[in-house]
This record gives C-alpha cells, structure tokens and sequence, in this order.
C-alpha cells in the first residue's frame, strides 16, 4: 500500500487506533504494554487501556506486538547534501538542484526521519513545496543561509574567485544562489540573521570555526569575533529563538557558549572545561558519526587531511558527553553521501547505549526544537508519543531499546511510517 491510496483511504475515517503495540513513548527505557494510541487528525490523541472502546468510524491498526516509537528527528541535516562536497564549486543550476533536494528528502522521509533541521543553506522553494505536499517529505526547521566570515566555514567560492566577482547586498556577499551569506562585521552579522529569519528561519546558523569541506580554512581555525558572534546571538533572542554554531575545537565552543550559543554542531575536539561550562549553560550538543567514519569516496586529499584531525578527537569527545551527561542530539550532516545517512544509527552505537540513541533522535530532538519559540510550527510537541503530541510514529519490527542500530536496516524494520496523521508506508 503507497502513502496516497492509504491517506485517500483515511478520509472515511474519524481516526486510527494502534493496538497490539508495545510502546517506546520517546523518554522511558521501558515499554508501555497492554496500551492502545489513538490518533485524530495530526495529533495524538490518547494513550489508553487497550480495553477502552474505540468509535465506529475508528479504523484499527493491529501492530502485532511490534515497537511502536515517535517518528525520528534528524537535527543536523543539510538538503545542500545532496550535493557532493567538490559540486559545491560548481555551477550547477539553481532549478536542478532543487530535484537532487526533493529527491534526498523523500528518500529521507522513508529512513523513518519525519523531522528535520536544516542546518543551513536550505532552498526556500524547495521548503515551500515540502510544506505544500507536493512532495513526500520531513517537516523541516530550515535555518536559511549558512552565515560565515570571508574565508570561512561557508565560503564555498573556488579560490580563484576574486571578491569583485562575488556577488553583493549591501555588507553582504552571497554565495551560490543565496546558500550562504558572507559577513565581516557586527552589523553585517546582524543583516544576514535578520535576512534568513525574515524569509522563514525558525534558527540561525552561523560557523565559529574552520570545517572539512570547506576549500580556503584550516579545520582549526577560531571564526568570527565574539561581537559577530553575540550580534546573531541578539537578533535570534529579539525573535524569541536562538543560535546553533559550527565548531570544531573547545576555544571556539567556549566562546559561543559564553555569547549565548544554544546548539553546537559537531564539536569533535572538546575538553572537560568546554562540556562543563556547556552543561552548566544547558546547550545542546549534536555531534554525527556516520560522516566521519563513512565519508564519501570522491573527498579529495585536503578534505582528507583536514577529516583526520577531527576524527582524531570524536571518541574523547563522545566520552565527555556520557561522562557530564551532556544533552546530546541525534544529527547526519551527509554530503554527497546521503544515500548512507542511516547508518548513523550503527556507527553511534559504538559510543552510546540504546536507549541514549533513541531519546537523542527523538525526545531530545523534540525539546531543542521547542527553542525556536514563536517561530515554532507545530500545535503539539514532536518526539514523544503522549496526548497533544504530533502523530509522527513508526512500527519497528524489532526490539530497538535492545539495539539501536537495527534502524539503519530501515527498509526491512520500518513496518510503518506516519508523519502528521498520514501514513506513508505501511507494510502490514
């Protein structure tokens, strides 16, 4: 059964009971047993005795003692990731890109994954026509243009581009059709948070540091002073959300922190002062493994040099978050490897138990998306399986609270998917 014949099946009726399930509600290390879940149009609607009556316009789904668990939240996703990390210097239309993300989304979605944050560089039409259905897609909190320095993280120009061939607005230079912005000051920091959260940003991403894919910085490198930093910091706060940051080294995620930075991406090469000060500010971590430990085959020998350093420090880093209990988030930041995402499930399992994994691609998830405040989309919580929350759910085969990583064999334990009171893959 495809996703339209059974949403167009699922006018007739006021709602869907899931019986015969054993729930993992997105925060308990135990199942609830015995229960059955009620959806009414989006949300959920109760989670009841499995011996309470259902009305007769209630269609019944029997899970068959399967998992069923809240649809899965990818908090580090790019869309530009389908793109491979050496095509970001090529010239490729703007209109063609948009079918590689569409494509990527969807292929997304049937991972298990019904929410994402883009972690920048985002297409606004592609995010419109996702929002519109025209496609079958995760709910996305796009972050809009990736906002660096010159020369940083997010200037993808080849090196030969001259800053007179560069396009700009003002203070700002743009990058590949407004993927990133490029900005050198306070205010002009200030000018491109103001423009991605003006065209839909529910979160502003900026990069503090040097990255791997990034052709004119050292992964080393420390970006953007702490008064470019704190400007996108205040403009986020004027609009009630917050900052999430590229990082890499403890100098540059201790000077976020202290300028109000709510989410550090990556973050390989922490110390035991920068994770500290981190818990006691209650910031958000999201590191990735799958990119890391998988990274495509087409990275060149810079990128490879670079990618060595900070793998060098991702299992000293991982122990640091088990050992100060830090909030950690569930992330994939592919590129040009996107058909592998799902692996992260098995290449995290090396670093953190079952049931962390779980709670970080869902309820932890969740809860850092509350951060964008007003400009969060959703009537309910995302996550977790509880009364009001969003009906994102799906029934796993197996036992994943006894092994995460079987999730990553999506397309043999994904019984079902249900994004948003829609069922999008049912192999019942």
């Amino acid at each position: 059964m495809n996703g339209r014949e059974t949403r167009e099946q699922g006018k007739c009726c006021a709602g869907t009971a899931f019986r015969n399930v054993r729930i993992f509600n997105g925060t308990d290390s135990r199942f609830l047993e015995g229960m059955q879940l009620l959806v009414e149009g989006n949300r959920i609607s109760a989670v009841e005795g499995s011996g309470e009556e259902l009305p007769p316009t209630f269609r019944v789904i029997d899970g068959k003692g399967h998992v069923l668990m809240p649809g899965l939240i990818n908090s580090h996703f790019h869309m530009i990731g389908a793109l491979s990390a050496n095509r970001l210097n090529e010239n490729t239309g703007k209109d063609y890109r948009g079918f590689l993300y569409a494509k990527a989304l969807e292929m997304t979605l049937m991972q298990g994954v019904t929410t994402v944050r883009d972690a920048g560089g985002n297409d606004w039409g592609v995010v419109q026509a996702a929002a519109e259905g025209l496609f079958d897609a995760p709910r996305i909190f796009p972050s809009g243009a990736l906002i660096s320095q010159t020369g940083g993280h997010f200037d993808f120009r080849p090196r030969h581009i001259a800053l007179n061939q560069t396009e700009h607005r003002g203070e700002i230079a743009i990058v590949l059709d407004g993927m990133s912005y490029l900005a050198d000051s306070p205010g002009a920091v200030r000018k491109a948070a103001r423009e991605c959260l003006r065209q839909g940003a529910t979160q502003v991403k900026i990069a503090s540091g040097g990255g791997v894919i990034s052709p004119g910085d050292p992964v080393l490198s420390v970006q953007f002073t702490p008064e470019e930093v704190r400007a996108a910091v205040e403009v986020a706060r004027n609009w009630g959300t917050y900052v999430a940051s590229h990082v890499y080294t403890a100098e540059a995620a201790v000077r976020d922190i202290e300028c109000g930075v709510m989410s550090l991406e990556h973050a390989n090469l922490m110390t035991a002062e920068a994770v500290r000060l981190g818990v006691d500010k209650g910031v958000w971590w999201s590191p990735q493994t799958v990119v890391y430990l998988h990274p495509p085959e087409d990275w060149n020998d810079m990128q490879r040099a670079k990618l060595a350093i900070v793998v060098e420090g991702l299992e000293r880093t991982m122990e640091l978050f088990r050992t100060y209990n830090a909030r950690v988030l569930f992330g994939t930041d592919c590129f040009g490897n996107m058909d592998v995402q799902h692996l992260e499930f098995r290449y995290r399992s090396r670093f953190f138990p079952a049931i962390d994994i779980l709670r970080q691609a869902t309820s932890n998830g969740g809860e850092a998306l509350r951060m964008s405040g007003p400009l969060y989309p959703c009537a309910g919580d995302l996550g977790v399986l509880k009364p009001g929350a969003m009906a994102d759910l799906l029934l796993v085969r197996d036992n994943p609270l006894e092994d995460a990583s079987i999730l990553s064999d999506y397309g043999d334990q994904l019984l079902l998917i249900m994004k948003d009171g829609r069922i999008f893959k049912n192999l019942l």
